[in-house]
């Protein structure tokens, strides 16, 4: 199955979120996102999705992170079958806490 959704790196997530108003959807567990999240980001563990994911709006564009990258091309896939609209972060938190240092 073809990706039918664009993708973007974490400086551009992190340059998109100091210019204009995006919802972040962090598929982390609770755990991890506990320790470790983007400000304002909504928590959507990855294991709660199909019986979740249907509560999100559908007419916002959602910004989807995991810890290291791996899980959003799956939750990127799922909401791109119901017709979301989503954008795949790159890298993850994990990438995201390298380029913040």
């Amino acid at each position: 199955m073809s990706n039918m959704y664009p993708s973007i790196t974490v400086g551009e997530l992190s340059d998109k979120l100091q210019n204009e108003s995006i919802t972040i959807l962090d598929v982390q567990d609770k755990i991890d996102f506990d320790n470790n999240h983007i400000p304002g980001a909504i928590n959507l563990p990855i294991g709660d999705f199909v019986s979740e994911a249907e509560k999100l709006a559908q007419d916002k564009t959602y910004y989807v992170i995991s810890k290291a990258g791996v899980r959003t091309a799956r939750a990127c896939d799922y909401l791109a079958s119901l017709e979301y609209d989503v954008v795949n972060v790159q890298g993850g938190m994990n990438a995201w806490q390298m380029l913040k240092g």
